[in-house]
C-alpha cells in the first residue's frame, strides 16, 4: 500500500512539475514576444529618426540655395537698375537643373507681381497683388519687418498643388534719399512633394510614410495647422525640430499604416515557444528512459575510453583514479598492476619516480613530486613529460564543472626527436653562417680597398707617370691624349661599382655576423653616457649623402643635449638601419630623424613620406630574412636583417623598437631607451 502511494505520488508530483514547467516557458515565450516588439518599434523609430534628421539637414539646405538665388537676383537689380530678364531667366533654369523641386522664382515691386520665371509655365501668376491675398500677404509682410528671408507653407499654389514660398525682401540703395528703399519681394517656390523627395531618404513617397513639416511660434505653439498627424492614436510620430532662416520648424514622420503590432520576427518566436513547450513535455516523457540508461551508457563510456589510441586517466574531486584505459597502462607499463581505481595522483607519481627520469636526490624528487602535484590541482597549458628511453609523453589535463580532473596522454616521440634534429640544424646553421661571414670578411675587405685604388687610379703613381710622360712628349696627339683620358675614367667608375658591390657584401657579412652573435646570446654592449643629440646628430651628416643621391631631404630636429646609457656604436648602428630603410623605401620627399623625451624614455623618431607600410606587415617588418616584397627581383636588395637586428639590440638595452605605418602614407620608427642605469643582458 505505501509502495502504491509513494507510486502515486511520485506520478502527481511529475505531472505538477511538467504543468509548472510548461507554464513557465509559456510565460517567458510571451515576455520574449514582448520585448521583441518593443525592440522593433525601437529600431522602427530609429530608422525614421535617421531618416527624418536626413531630410530636414536637405530642405535646410535647399532653402540655403534657394536664398543665394534671390541674392544673385537682388544683385542683378541692383547693378542693372532694373529687371533684366534674359539673365534672370537664365539663373532660374541653371537653379532648377539643380534643384528640380523650384517652380518659380517671381519678382514683385511694389508688392505685385510683374515677372515670373520660367514665363511660360507661370504666366498667371503675373499681375498678382499680394496685399490682395491675406494668407500670403502676412509672410510678406513679415519678410519687409524683419528685413530678412522668411519660409511661408505649406500653401495652396496658384499654379496647383501644395509648397513652399520663400520671401526675400529687397531695398535697394536711393541716392536722394541717402538710404535703401524698399522696392519689394522676390518669391521663390517650392514645390512640397519634391521638396521632401530625396535619394538620402524616403519619405517623399506618401505611400509608405506620412510626412508633414510646420513652423512653430517662437512659444513652441503650431503657427501653421491642417497636419496630417496631427491626430493619432497610440505610438506618437518621430518629430525633429531644426531652425531654419530664423525661424522654429518641426517636421514630423511616421508610418502610412501606423507604427507595427508585431516584429517580423514574433511568429517565430511563437513557433519556437510552441516546440519548447512540445519539446519539454517530450524531455519530460523521456526522463525515466534515460535514467534507466545511465548505467548502461556509464559502461559504454569505459568501454569507448578503453578503444582510443591516447593516454587517458580521470580523477575524482579527491584526486583518486576513476577510469584508466589500456594506451596509458601501456604507456606507464612498469607499474601497470599498481594503477587501479582508489590510487591516489600522488601515490602514483611515487611510484612513477622509481622508473622515471626524475632526480636520484631525495630532496630534488621530491621537489618534483611538489612541482607535478601543483601542475595537477592547478591545470593550465599541456606540457611533456619524459617517462624513460627517449619515450616522451604530452600531457593536457583539465578540470570538470564537477571537480574531476581527466588528462589525455599522447606519444609525441618522433615529434620530440624531430625538434631536438631541427634545432640542432639551426644551431648548425647559425655556426655555419658565423664561419662562412668571418671567411668571407677579409677577401671582401681587401676587395674593397683594391677597388678603392681603382676608383682613385688617377692619383696612383703609375698613372701620374703616364701624364708626365704624355706632357713631356709633345708628339703625342690629342685624339691618344683623350683616349687616355676616357680609359682612366672608365677605370675609375668600373672600380667604384666594385667598391660599392663590395661595401654592400661588406653590410651583409656584418649583418649576418651580428644577428648569429644575437642567436648564439653572445653578443657584448659597451654601455657608456651618451649625448643622444650628438650621436643623432652625426648620424644625419653621415647619411645626408645617402639620401641627396635620391633627390631626399634628410633634416634632424632636437631639443639639445640628452644623456642616455647606451653601446654608441650599437646605438648608431640602429639609427643607421632606420634612417638608410627609410632611404630605401622613399621616392620623394623627406626623411627627418628626431630625439625628444617621454616620461622615462628618450626616444628617437625616424619619420618619413615614403610609400607606407599595411597594418597587416606591421610585425613582420621585424622578422628575420624578411621583407613585405619577399619576391626575388624584389627592388630593393638585403637580406632582410637590419631592422630584426635593431629591434634586437633595443631590447638589449632595456628599450623597444615601434613603427607606425599606413599604406601610403609614409612611416615612423620609433626608439625607446630608458633615462639613466638599465640591466643588460648579452
Amino acid at each position: 500500500m505505501i509502495n502504491e502511494f509513494k507510486v502515486y505520488a511520485a506520478r502527481k508530483a511529475f505531472v505538477a512539475l511538467a504543468i509548472l514547467v510548461l507554464g513557465g516557458v509559456a510565460g517567458i515565450g510571451y515576455t520574449i514576444v514582448e520585448l521583441d516588439r518593443n525592440n522593433h518599434i525601437s529600431n522602427v523609430r530609429r530608422d525614421v529618426e535617421q531618416g527624418l534628421y536626413a531630410a530636414t539637414e536637405q530642405i535646410q539646405l535647399r532653402f540655403f540655395e534657394t536664398v543665394l538665388v534671390a541674392k544673385n537676383v537682388e544683385s542683378m537689380l541692383t547693378q542693372s537698375g532694373g529687371i533684366v530678364e534674359t539673365q534672370i531667366s537664365r539663373l532660374v533654369s541653371e537653379f532648377q537643373r539643380h534643384n528640380p523641386a523650384i517652380l518659380a522664382v517671381a519678382l514683385a515691386p511694389g508688392l505685385e507681381v510683374t515677372h515670373s520665371f520660367p514665363q511660360v509655365e507661370n504666366s498667371k501668376t503675373v499681375g498678382l497683388k499680394y496685399w490682395q491675398i491675406p494668407s500670403q500677404m502676412k509672410s510678406v509682410a513679415k519678410a519687409y519687418r524683419e528685413r530678412s528671408p522668411v519660409v511661408d507653407g505649406p500653401v495652396a499654389l496658384v499654379q496647383g498643388g501644395q509648397g513652399y514660398i520663400l520671401r526675400y525682401p529687397v531695398f535697394l540703395p536711393n541716392s536722394d534719399l541717402n538710404l535703401d528703399q524698399f522696392w519689394g519681394v522676390i518669391s521663390v517656390v517650392l514645390d512640397a512633394d519634391s521638396l521632401i523627395g530625396s535619394e538620402q531618404h524616403n519619405f517623399g513617397s506618401k505611400d509608405d510614410y506620412l510626412f508633414n513639416l510646420i513652423e512653430l511660434q517662437s512659444s513652441g505653439l503650431i503657427a501653421v495647422t491642417g497636419s496630417e498627424l496631427s491626430n493619432y492614436a497610440g505610438e506618437p510620430p518621430v518629430t525633429v525640430e531644426f531652425t531654419m532662416l530664423g525661424s522654429k520648424w518641426r517636421a514630423d514622420a511616421m508610418p502610412a499604416d501606423g507604427w507595427p503590432k508585431y516584429s517580423p520576427e514574433s511568429p517565430y518566436l511563437i513557433a519556437f515557444a510552441a516546440f519548447s513547450m512540445v519539446m519539454l513535455l517530450f524531455g519530460f516523457l523521456a526522463y525515466r528512459r534515460l535514467a534507466k540508461k545511465r548505467a548502461f551508457a556509464h559502461a559504454l563510456l569505459a568501454e569507448a575510453v578503453d578503444c582510443i589510441d591516447e593516454g587517458f586517466i580521470s580523477f575524482d574531486e579527491r584526486e583518486r583514479l576513476v577510469l584508466v584505459n589500456k594506451t596509458y597502462l601501456n604507456y606507464h607499463s612498469d607499474i601497470a598492476d599498481k594503477i587501479v581505481p582508489g590510487i591516489t595522483m600522488e601515490e602514483m607519481l611515487r611510484l612513477s619516480s622509481d622508473h622515471q627520469n626524475v632526480p636520484e636526490v631525495y630532496e630534488q624528487r621530491e621537489g618534483w613530486i611538489r612541482h607535478r602535484m601543483n601542475r595537477f590541482r592547478n591545470p593550465g597549458e599541456s606540457f611533456l613529460q619524459n617517462v624513460g628511453d627517449d619515450f616522451w609523453l604530452k600531457v593536457t589535463e583539465a578540470k570538470t564543472p564537477h571537480g574531476y580532473t581527466v588528462g589525455i596522454w599522447t606519444d609525441v616521440s618522433v615529434e620530440k626527436r624531430a625538434q631536438q634534429a631541427a634545432e640542432a640544424a639551426d644551431r648548425e646553421k647559425t655556426e655555419f653562417l658565423n664561419n662562412v661571414s668571418h671567411e668571407l670578411r677579409t677577401p671582401l675587405t681587401v676587395i674593397f680597398g683594391r677597388a678603392t685604388f681603382i676608383e682613385n687610379n688617377e692619383m696612383l703613381p703609375q698613372s701620374k707617370r703616364v701624364r708626365s710622360a704624355m706632357d713631356a712628349d709633345q708628339g703625342v696627339s690629342n685624339e691618344l691624349s683623350d683616349a687616355i683620358a676616357a680609359h682612366s675614367r672608365f677605370v675609375s667608375e668600373q672600380g667604384s661599382g666594385i667598391a660599392d658591390a663590395a661595401k654592400h657584401m661588406i653590410r651583409l657579412v656584418e649583418d649576418l655576423l651580428d644577428w648569429t652573435k644575437v642567436a648564439r646570446g653572445t653578443l657584448e654592449l659597451d654601455v657608456s653616457s651618451l649625448d643622444a643629440d650628438q650621436v643623432a646628430r652625426s648620424v644625419v651628416q653621415d647619411l645626408s649623402s645617402n639620401a641627396e643621391k635620391k633627390g631626399l631631404e634628410l633634416t634632424y630636429s632636437g631639443v639639445g643635449p640628452l644623456d642616455v646609457i647606451a653601446d654608441k656604436v650599437r646605438l648608431k648602428q640602429i639609427l643607421y638601419n632606420l634612417v638608410n630603410n627609410a632611404v630605401k623605401f622613399t621616392d620623394t620627399g623627406s626623411i627627418n630623424l628626431s630625439v625628444r623625451t617621454e616620461a622615462q624614455h628618450i626616444i628617437f623618431d625616424v619619420t618619413d613620406t615614403g610609400r607606407g607600410i599595411s597594418e597587416d606587415n606591421l610585425e613582420k617588418v621585424f622578422h628575420r630574412f624578411h621583407q613585405i616584397d619577399g619576391s626575388m627581383v624584389r627592388e630593393n636588395g638585403g637580406l632582410g636583417l637590419g631592422l630584426a637586428i635593431s629591434e634586437q639590440l633595443a631590447q638589449l638595452h632595456g628599450g623597444s623598437l615601434k613603427l607606425k605605418s599606413k599604406l601610403g602614407e609614409g612611416s615612423t620608427f620609433s626608439l625607446l631607451l630608458p633615462v639613466g642605469e638599465i640591466s643588460l643582458a648579452a
